[in-house]
């Protein structure tokens, strides 16, 4: 009895992994964050509706004994990393308000489909509409577009364009950062009645991002605050994947 239900947890665990994973593909491009779900769950749909076979080869094989344990590790190993991961983020994404005396708010880039900004962009636009509306001097850097509509979306809602530049080379956080404070040097540390040193700098990325972001931006030599907008509900899970595979390498790599 505690086999069959162990085999019952196993495959409707890894169901449910497969499922949220051809959800997740259908709203959304391609992506580690897509994958995870599979690589994870296909195996537990392996041993749950193969367990008896499988059972028995462990047992007089010491190559499947291997695999057994390899695999139970590797499961073990991850869980351990995702819970790790999980509360990082959790921790450094309450950020609830603007900081109110930011000269400059960075938005961190999440896809455009033609002049529409993706929903997890819109988020974001939406956290920095609300930026500005409780600082109306705020000056805004939409970082890492491909056009033009994360700048309409924002005058759109009442934003004057001249308080909205576009850094549009960014292909990567660190990008982001790279070019937009190279903008935001000029601005303010150039020649000019305008111009003045040490500017406040805030940044508006998702929540899952915050974290790996805002270590970046300290691993750059940047000092910013990070802003959370919130997460796209449909994606959760996808993205706490990719952001636990993300931070585990930039960790390992000496990135962050």
């Amino acid at each position: 009895m505690k086999k069959m239900i162990f085999r019952i947890i196993l495959s409707i665990a890894g169901f449910l992994l497969v499922a949220e994973g051809i959800g997740a593909a259908s709203i959304s491009n391609l992506n580690l964050g897509i994958v995870m779900p599979f690589v994870i769950g296909i195996p537990l749909i392996v041993v749950g509706v193969f367990y008896p076979l499988l059972s028995s080869w462990w047992s007089v094989s010491i190559v499947g004994k291997i695999l057994k344990y390899a695999m139970i590790s590797a499961y073990v190993l991850f869980a351990l990393l995702f819970a790790a991961t999980t509360t990082l983020i959790l921790a450094n994404s309450k950020t609830t308000a603007a900081p109110e005396k930011a000269d400059v708010l960075i938005v961190l880039g999440a896809g455009i489909r033609g002049d529409l900004p993706s929903v997890v962009l819109r988020n974001r636009l939406d956290r920095a509409l609300d930026c500005y509306e409780q600082n109306p001097d705020l000056l805004i850097i939409v970082s890492g577009g491909m056009g033009e509509g994360e700048k309409k979306w924002l005058v759109a809602a009442g934003v004057p364009a001249d308080s909205i530049i576009e850094e549009g080379k960014s292909q990567s956080t660190e990008e982001n950062f790279i070019f937009s404070f190279d903008i935001i040097n000029r601005l303010f540390n150039g020649s000019g009645a305008a111009a003045e040193s040490n500017p406040r700098v805030a940044f508006v990325t998702t929540r899952f991002h915050v974290f790996r972001a805002s270590r970046i931006a300290k691993k750059l030599g940047y000092d910013v605050n990070g802003v959370s907008a919130k997460d796209f509900s449909p994606l959760i899970v996808n993205n706490y994947l990719r952001e636990c595979a993300a931070i585990t390498q930039y960790f390992c790599t000496g990135r962050i």
